[in-house]
């Protein structure tokens, strides 16, 4: 893994946020998508995740002796079914629906199904989890900072847990609260207790489940944990896992299940900001406002403080999947996750390679 560009003879880091949305299966397409940008000599330095994308990231921030690649393949071989060797590929996509060994199982106690408010147990994730990461270098925020992001069923918002608040962050947003803790396992399928396949994870007291259900994309919780010397340079990737736009539409209850979904789950951040401007128009504001009100009583209040944070959103990088397939979220077959894994690392490599030619990228970087 090449981790570093050398220059003039001299080694110079390239670090990077990375953002991890939720989609099960789908989450594979991230995987291919980090282990191009290490490849390209990338550095994460902060990570967020929600539900398969907290697994992710957690692959990232806990990897064993910091090899983040090698973290990443153990823990989707984990996931990732067997072939079965008489049943064609394409039919396997759905062989997950009774369970996946390593993630979840399905609940046998029928006699007490009226009493069931979720239809498998995340169990074996927990050993998963803790088997396969380090969770003392997880808690490290030298090493990497990081957080996932889970719903509460007490507030109806977002908590995300985090082994770091940086300086300026905003811990309670009314609807987002940003809580520093010392993460374990239990944190890390908090937020990918999506119901009602899966349980609700009780943490101090608090049920939590999957944080994608408030929102998939958690922009807010990286921005907690930049420094404010990174607000205006460091570059953040965001994988998109549920791109919308553009596609016909759907002909078979399949089909409109997968859109309903990608609809549920899409990137909406982009939409809260600037109006007819667009994003770009509101990046303009921010910097025209920080102009005008330099060295005035405004720039102390806490609401300025956090507009001043968004300016990071200028440093954003979408990579962006194809639509998934019809049942693509479930696939953990070893094809279904081989051909995501591939394509994340194809259109990962696409980007950077139009990134390349981008003077600004690299003097960030």
């Amino acid at each position: 893994m090449r981790s570093f560009d050398v220059t003039n003879g001299v080694v110079m880091k390239k670090p990077m946020a990375l953002i991890l949305q939720g989609g099960g299966a789908l989450g594979a397409f991230e995987y291919g998508v980090v282990t191009a940008l290490l490849e390209d000599g990338w550095t994460p330095t902060a990570v967020t995740g929600v539900s398969i994308g907290a697994i992710n990231a957690a692959s990232i921030a806990g990897a064993k002796d910091g090899d983040i690649a090698a973290s990443m393949r153990r823990m989707w071989q984990a996931i990732t079914l067997p072939t079965v060797p008489w049943l064609p590929a394409s039919k396997q996509a759905n062989l997950s629906l009774l369970g996946n060994p390593n993630f979840w199982l399905s609940r046998t106690d029928y006699w007490r199904l009226p009493y069931w408010n979720s239809c498998c147990t995340t169990a074996p994730m927990l050993g998963t989890l803790a088997a396969h990461l380090d969770f003392d270098q997880l808690n490290d925020p030298k090493h990497i900072r990081f957080g996932v992001t889970a719903t509460s069923l007490y507030t109806g918002g977002q908590t995300t847990f985090s082994n770091h608040v940086a300086k300026g962050a905003h811990t309670d947003g009314g609807q987002h609260k940003a809580v520093r803790a010392t993460l374990t396992p239990s944190h890390i399928v908090a937020s990918g207790s999506l119901p009602p396949g899966f349980p609700a994870t009780r943490i101090d007291g608090t049920d939590y489940w999957d944080g994608g259900l408030f929102s998939n994309t958690p922009i807010d919780a990286l921005l907690n944990l930049l420094e404010p010397h990174e607000i205006d340079t460091l570059p953040i990737f965001v994988v998109d896992l549920f791109p919308t736009e553009g596609q016909p539409s759907p002909v078979t209850l399949q089909e409109v299940q997968t859109r309903a979904t990608a609809l549920q789950y899409q990137n909406r951040f982009w939409a809260q900001y600037g109006g007819n401007a667009k994003l770009e128009g509101f990046l303009a504001m921010l910097d025209k406002l920080e102009s005008a009100t330099a060295g005035t009583a405004v720039a102390d209040m806490p609401a300025y403080d956090w507009l001043m944070r968004l300016r990071a959103l200028k440093n954003l990088h979408v990579i962006a999947s194809t639509p998934a397939a019809a049942g693509g979220d479930h696939d953990f077959s070893e094809y279904g996750v081989r051909s995501r894994y591939e394509a994340g690392r194809a259109a990962a490599q696409q980007y950077l390679a139009r990134l390349s030619r981008q003077p600004k990228l690299r003097a960030a970087a």
